[in-house]
């Protein structure tokens, strides 16, 4: 080996084991490095995405933004008051000159009965709080001061274009009475925590933070009223293949009671995906999966069957093997999934497994 080699061990392998997105995309961009590299206008919708989850008592949620916004950018009205949230886009980050410009503007435009003090101020940026900015934040009483002292510099001729305004007078009493306890900031942290509630998070940082809740492997013994209508088509389809009539009860000692079983193992994971979806997806997410599961089973639905139970197992078999590579939920599917979507659409009545004969 020639001098000044140094031989490279083989890297070891992922500790975890990679699934088809991790190949797909490769090591994902983690939450706090994306906040990084959102643009001012994304970071301000950013923000009123998770305000708007943030309390069940928020009426309105009202993304201010731009020109005349008079020291606004997100606001959440209740019935009593409203909330402020200050979104601060900067390079570097929030000195204490930056919080005491936009202090300032509620100072005045408050004072000039243009709005009400809100019941909370938050300052919201993706790089934090400089050190001396904090030291205000932890020492609210300090705020006050600080903006009587960097009025001149930080207010005065930029509260708006159109006049300059000296802090003197009865604007000067009336900013002595204000009590800043109201006004903090949020932390990146916090700011991921909370925007993981909304059902906005997946499509803006990936689904690195859903973990899929473990189906029952069994039945329940009781009927769910949700069970119904799937069960009761199963048994029109027992029926109709051997002619006798069959009840929930009856079918558990005959040769369908494994296949029920089964069919309620499938169900259930499926209505388990469901909450999952309305939990971490947009709204219509889970809807979407089940039209194209319905899209993909129509053809085998109108082949001719000898009979609804037929009609069942091949199409249960055909759903396993349809595609959904452009659906968000793709990489959260299983097969018990794949047959429990058809026994949803038959509890929302798209279709049956016996055909109504025709009178």
């Amino acid at each position: 080996m020639p001098i000044g080699e140094i031989p490279i061990k083989t890297p070891p392998p992922p500790e975890f084991e990679l699934t088809a997105l991790d190949v797909e995309k490769g090591a994902p961009v983690q939450p706090l490095d994306r906040l990084q590299i959102m643009s001012a206008p994304e970071w301000e919708v950013f923000t009123s995405e998770f305000v708007s989850y943030l309390d069940k008592d928020y009426d309105s949620v009202t993304l201010c933004g731009g020109g005349g916004d008079m020291g606004r950018d997100v606001i959440a009205k209740f019935a009593t008051g409203w909330d402020n949230f200050q979104c601060k886009h900067y390079k570097e980050k929030l000195s204490i000159a930056d919080v005491a410009a936009e202090l300032g503007k509620l100072v005045y435009y408050t004072w000039k009965n243009e709005y009400t003090l809100p019941r909370k101020y938050r300052f919201v940026t993706p790089k934090g709080c400089s050190a001396p900015c904090m030291g205000i934040f932890t020492k609210k009483t300090r705020i006050q001061g600080e903006i009587i002292k960097r009025w001149d510099k930080a207010c005065k001729n930029k509260i708006t274009s159109k006049e300059s305004i000296p802090l003197e007078g009865d604007l000067l009493d009336y900013l002595k009475t204000i009590d800043f306890s109201f006004v903090d900031e949020i932390s990146s942290l916090d700011l991921i925590k909370m925007h993981a509630r909304t059902p906005y998070h997946t499509s803006r940082f990936g689904s690195y933070h859903l973990k899929r809740p473990v189906a029952p492997a069994v039945a329940p013994k009781t009927v769910a009223d949700n069970e119904k209508v799937y069960i009761g088509a199963l048994l029109d389809a027992f029926s109709e293949a051997d002619g006798a009539e069959y009840s929930f009860e009856s079918i558990m000692e005959s040769e369908y009671e494994n296949i029920l079983d089964r069919a309620r193992i499938n169900f259930f994971s499926a209505e388990y995906l469901e909450v999952f979806s309305r939990d971490g997806f947009p709204a219509d997410c889970y809807d979407k999966l089940k039209a194209e599961c319905h899209e993909g089973i129509d053809s085998v639905l109108h082949e001719k069957h000898d009979d609804g139970f037929q009609r069942f197992l091949k199409v249960s078999t055909h759903a396993v093997c349809v595609q959904y590579d452009s659906h968000p939920l793709r990489h959260f599917l299983q097969v018990a999934d794949r047959k429990g979507l058809c026994h949803q659409l038959v509890n929302d009545r798209k279709f049956t497994w016996v055909k109504k004969k025709k009178t």
